[in-house]
């Protein structure tokens, strides 16, 4: 199968700044050129005809025959560019037409909104709009781009030691070049370049075993072939979710002194995506964990699907809610998934149901009292340990319960993770 992984580099604050202009200008029209695709299709209720008449590819044609001359001899940019924008705007009504039929089948409650183009990606095509080169000693490397019909500009770029090797790995073509991205994210110009490889991705007989929960951001457990259980790890990052707590309590201020009406502020919003920086870290970490163990032990990985767990008002508390709002138990089951697939790891995700009641050793039913699970025949373990012996076994054994010839003795060593 084939996996990418983005590469983000930023443009480098030593960049010349005629050039540097050029590349804010040649951002600038490309969001104009979207902004005009996209009102076209609004006042020609393209986007309606989208759900039923046409398909995506009939809106690609109708836009090129309507549009394609007036926008380069307004926007002065490459044909490749106008197709590449073109295209960006046509998917993104697409996903809408297709959430929208959802919605009207009653498979998704709230009715989609239409798509707004305030600010989006830039998508250049390698070589023909971009090409990517290593040269010099003061920049690893530069970035070769066509900002309008007749000219390119050179643009050097800084990374980290990490995204230096995988881009002068694509270059040396051990991994393939996709599309390269420009995105503007606090007022300055980053690439995003997208690299893809080949991995054949092979089941195995070891199951690494993975229980995302709201106490313990992962308990992880490594069940063998012959039924032992080993390398049990309980991963928290306490200081970090203290950090959180801290942050909701100051926001829940800010919004008591709000002018009546008003719902958010600039110091919310900041706020907002400091606990959103804080998650992102966290789950990058957790998945960074869960991989390394299992390519360790050169094992699969089981990861329960926990999508219906979302928050619901009136059904339950007001602090369960806020507590099942920050659970990022998606956002580290995606990146273990692309972080694994990219080492040739092969991940099932297993359903929840059962998990945290069922006994791993002889599959009975019991009792589970906060962090204590009790079987009715008499073992107690953490209950989150437990959990993660269940999904590890599900992978390997979909309709069976318990490891009724468990090797009598096995010892399971847990370690904590609380230096965060």
């Amino acid at each position: 199968m084939q996996v990418a992984k983005s590469v983000t580099v930023k443009v480098s604050p030593k960049i010349n700044m005629n050039k540097f202009l050029q590349l804010r200008d040649f951002y600038n029209r490309c969001q104009a050129i979207a902004r005009f695709y996209h009102s076209y299709i609004l006042e020609n209720s393209l986007h309606e005809k989208l759900i039923n008449e046409i398909t995506a590819r009939d809106l690609k044609n109708i836009l090129h025959q309507e549009l394609y001359k007036q926008v380069r001899e307004t926007f002065d940019v490459g044909s490749q560019t106008v197709q590449e924008i073109r295209d960006v705007v046509v998917e993104a009504f697409n996903s809408w037409a297709k959430l929208y039929k959802k919605w009207l089948d009653g498979e998704i409650e709230h009715e989609p909104s239409l798509p707004r183009i305030v600010e989006f990606t830039v998508r250049m095509n390698i070589p023909r709009v971009c090409s990517i080169f290593e040269h010099g000693k003061e920049f690893p490397f530069f970035f070769k781009v066509k900002v309008d019909n007749n000219s390119r500009i050179v643009i050097p770029v800084e990374c980290g030691e990490y995204q230096r090797g995988l881009l002068k790995d694509a270059l040396e073509r051990k991994y393939k070049l996709g599309a390269v991205q420009l995105v503007r994210r606090g007022g300055w110009f980053y690439f995003v370049v997208v690299v893809k490889k080949e991995v054949e991705v092979k089941q195995s007989d070891t199951v690494v075993g993975v229980d995302i929960g709201l106490r313990y951001q992962a308990t992880v457990v490594v069940l063998h072939k012959n039924g032992k259980i080993s390398d049990v790890e309980f991963v928290k990052y306490r200081r970090l979710l203290d950090r959180i707590r801290y942050l909701w309590k100051r926001i829940d201020y800010l919004k008591s002194k709000l002018p009546e009406g008003q719902r958010t502020s600039k110091q919310i919003r900041r706020l907002w995506r400091k606990i959103h920086r804080i998650n992102t870290w966290i789950a990058h970490n957790v998945s960074k964990r869960i991989v390394e163990k299992a390519r360790a032990n050169n094992a699969m990985i089981a990861i329960e699907n926990l999508n219906n767990f979302k928050p619901r008002k009136g059904k339950r508390g007001k602090k369960m809610n806020r507590k099942l709002s920050n659970w990022i138990h998606g956002r580290i089951r995606d990146f273990v998934l692309y972080k694994a697939h990219w080492r040739g790891i092969y991940v099932k995700i297993v359903l929840p149901n059962g998990t945290s009641k069922r006994c791993h050793i002889c599959g009975a039913v019991g009792y589970r009292h906060g962090v204590l699970f009790k079987c009715k025949h008499g073992y107690t373990s953490n209950a989150d340990f437990n959990a993660s012996c269940n999904i590890a076994l599900r992978a390997k054994f979909p309709k069976s319960w318990g490891i009724v010839n468990m090797p009598v003795g096995t010892t399971h060593k847990a370690t904590r993770f609380n230096e965060w």
